[in-house]
């Protein structure tokens, strides 16, 4: 069952298009949009929840805080949304939201994931997803 290409714009628009990185500041729309377009390349059309592709994962990478007298201090969640290949590898991610200091230590970790495959009908195929990684010095 092959999904229309609106519903799967929809969901993901509606997923990154309304998360915000700061109070009062929007979501990069160009990179979201680059996100979608390179999904529908990809012929990507299911878009899983966040404990589904946690059930999923096989080897996770913690963030690792970068140090510093700043960094002490600083804590939070980045989502990070990306494609799940065929063969459980992460293609596309991209930060959605969070702190601007701990974005490119959660991009890094979650770059370096693998998963089971998503199986529909017993078949494996390509799918989105978000996942929030919270972090914290304290």
């Amino acid at each position: 069952m092959k999904v229309p290409h609106i519903l799967l714009l929809f969901a993901l628009a509606s997923t990154l298009s309304f998360a915000q990185s700061e109070p009062g500041q929007q979501l990069d729309q160009v990179t979201s949009k680059e996100f979608l377009q390179q999904l529908i390349q990809d012929r990507v059309y299911f878009f899983i929840a966040p404990k589904v592709a946690e059930s999923l994962l096989t080897h996770r990478v913690e963030p690792t805080m970068p140090h510093g007298e700043m960094m002490a201090r600083v804590s939070g969640t980045v989502i990070v949304a990306f494609e799940i290949t065929k063969d459980g590898k992460i293609r596309h991610a991209m930060v959605v939201s969070g702190p601007r200091l701990l974005q490119q230590t959660a991009l890094a970790a979650v770059k370096q994931w693998t998963f089971r495959p998503f199986l529909l009908n017993g078949e494996p195929v390509a799918v989105a997803t978000s996942i929030p990684i919270t972090m914290s010095n304290f």
